[in-house]
């Protein structure tokens, strides 16, 4: 009930809407029982039957001089076929080599066991929970990495969100900071070293995004021995609104704080009057809350606003009879802003804090429906 009234709460202050009457609401169960441990069987792709079924991957790393992106989706919200679509960028020296490519169902292919590998044309994915492995060739530039965990992966209980009375499944799995070690060969050249950190993750679900939830949140940094995760999903009409937060907060390979039910208290609200929804966007807020443990420490944050690094309205560049068909479903827009950070965890031997360093912090919100 108290996460029910948040949502209310956040609703109202921020979004500017009235939840729906508690009679019309559906079933949802969000991160059930105790923490569960990563193994390799929550990297493979789920290949569930339903048509709106979708899985995605996505992998980042910085170093000293570049940095590197890879993200696999699977699915198709209108039929029953796994499609694939890979993309991803390597950027070192001010040399930039990226790749999007697609995929009919058939035509790229993937194993399950131990380990687990996906093969989208010459980019594969493979390995297990505790070291994943990266190679890839795209115009002219060879790539291999590998990431292993400087903090174990996580998942936020049980790692799902059950949606209905047929409990579908919205499932994440998490890994907040890890060692990325690798190589690159530009065409004609000698293979170069690569060395840096990186986080990832994996989340499925079994029905569309739209369908599920209005919007969500994500911040995500590290800095120094510290990494942050903090996301939160906005539950459609259907599902009363709900507010499901959840937030990670480890130091070196140990969990420092998880928390499910923490309060956000906005202090500044961008308005997009750009677009026919008016999306509004907390741009600038406070958290405060507990870990999940009883006994576990409190925490308190301040997350400001810098600058809008990006607005991306994905029906405006999808264009034409595409867009309009799309829109019929979902009319999503991501909100991408550069912020600075404060998080003040107090723990049984005093008081730790964590600031923005010298890498930007970024807070991403979707708005898919009003």
């Amino acid at each position: 009930m108290k996460n029910r009234l948040m949502s209310a709460l956040f609703a109202l202050a921020v979004l500017g809407t009235a939840a729906p009457a508690l009679a019309d609401v559906q079933p949802i169960k969000p991160w059930q029982g105790a923490r569960s441990v990563v193994k390799t069987r929550h990297l493979a792709p789920a290949m569930k039957s339903s048509g709106d079924y979708w899985d995605k991957y996505t992998f980042n790393a910085d170093f000293p001089n570049g940095s590197f992106y890879f993200s696999y989706a699977i699915g198709d919200a209108v039929t029953d076929a796994k499609k694939m679509e890979s993309k991803g960028r390597l950027s070192v020296d001010k040399n930039t080599w990226s790749w999007r490519n697609d995929f009919k169902e058939g035509n790229w292919s993937h194993t399950s066991g131990e380990p687990m590998s996906i093969t989208a044309g010459k980019a594969v994915m493979s390995g297990t929970a505790q070291e994943i492995k990266f190679t890839g060739e795209t115009d002219g530039v060879q790539f291999e990495l590998v990431y292993t965990p400087i903090a174990n992966g996580w998942r936020p209980k049980s790692g799902q969100v059950l949606y209905g009375a047929d409990n579908k499944a919205y499932d994440v799995t998490i890994f907040p900071r890890m060692k990325v070690v690798g190589k690159y060969k530009a065409a004609g050249g000698d293979w170069v070293a690569l060395e840096g950190t990186g986080n990832g993750s994996h989340v499925w679900g079994e029905l569309a995004p739209y369908d599920t939830n209005r919007w969500t949140m994500e911040f995500h940094t590290d800095s120094g021995e510290y990494a942050i995760y903090m996301r939160e999903l906005g539950a459609t009409n259907d599902y009363g609104q709900t507010r499901i937060p959840y937030l990670l907060i480890t130091k070196g390979n140990q969990v420092l704080l998880e928390s499910f039910d923490y309060t956000m208290t906005p202090t500044e609200v961008f308005t997009d009057d750009a677009h026919e929804n008016k999306y509004k966007v907390p741009v600038s807020f406070q958290l405060q809350g507990k870990d999940s443990d009883a006994n576990g420490p409190q925490f308190r944050a301040v997350v400001k606003k810098k600058k809008l690094h990006k607005r991306k309205d994905y029906l405006a560049e999808m264009g034409g009879l595409k867009a309009a068909v799309a829109a019929t479903k979902a009319k999503p827009v991501l909100y991408d802003f550069e912020v600075d950070f404060t998080f003040e965890v107090k723990t049984a031997t005093g008081v730790e804090q964590i600031k923005t360093g010298p890498k930007d912090a970024h807070l991403e919100v979707n708005w898919l429906n009003q």
